[in-house]
């Protein structure tokens, strides 16, 4: 895959931990991947992740470059519910998913401030963030304490841009040339927030809530 030094874009994948036991494939995320290396995009950067601390390391490869200049468009890809998203957590057992997933390195992203703290230094290099995960933005709870306003919302203040979440399932091939995700007709649209100057962010809903 032919990579610029300074994309236009980039897609941070969950991907398995170098210490993960379970490394079995993910059929989503394959399918992904597959559909980005068939657009051979010249603009655009493809990286795995498996936690919050990798995002952050693979951010400030680019972003923190003396050379960068501008901003990049974001997506993050991975399995997950409203308001969480599930990076290398996908191959972590059940039973060590409450321990395991919500510590350093942090192998979800969620609204917990000590994950994002590793992400602050970003504020202002981004111009939109886009959440690819089943329902990841939608306001529907499902019981959890946070959902997708929550967590579209920490993270426009976070990062100073525009951030929004899929409102409804995802599937592999919703990319568009340029490999921006981009649902099909018959789904509802990303939902979020779009950070103002001085002002709280203010909401974008392209699309309508799910029935509960």
């Amino acid at each position: 895959m032919i990579q610029s030094n300074q994309p236009e874009i980039v897609t941070l994948v969950a991907w398995p931990s170098a210490d993960s036991a379970d490394k079995s494939d993910n059929t989503f995320i394959d399918g992904v991947l597959d559909t980005l290396a068939s657009k051979h995009l010249t603009t655009h950067r493809i990286i795995k992740v498996s936690s919050v601390r990798d995002i952050d390391v693979a951010l400030s490869d680019i972003l923190l470059s003396p050379k960068f200049k501008g901003k990049i468009r974001l997506q993050i890809v991975g399995h997950g519910l409203s308001g969480i998203l599930a990076l290398g957590a996908l191959w972590i057992p059940d039973s060590e998913i409450p321990i395991k997933a919500y510590s350093f390195p942090y192998y979800v992203l969620d609204t917990n401030p000590a994950s994002l703290g590793l992400l602050a230094k970003f504020a202002g290099k981004i111009s939109q963030v886009m959440l690819v995960s089943c329902n990841i933005g939608s306001s529907t709870s499902l019981g959890h304490a946070i959902n997708g306003r929550t967590l579209t919302y920490t993270l426009s203040e976070l990062l100073q841009c525009l951030v929004l979440g899929a409102d409804d399932v995802v599937a592999p091939n919703e990319f568009d040339a340029r490999g921006r995700y981009e649902p099909a007709a018959q789904r509802r649209r990303p939902k979020g927030w779009r950070w103002l100057q001085g002002r709280p962010p203010m909401w974008v809903e392209a699309g309508i809530d799910p029935s509960p």
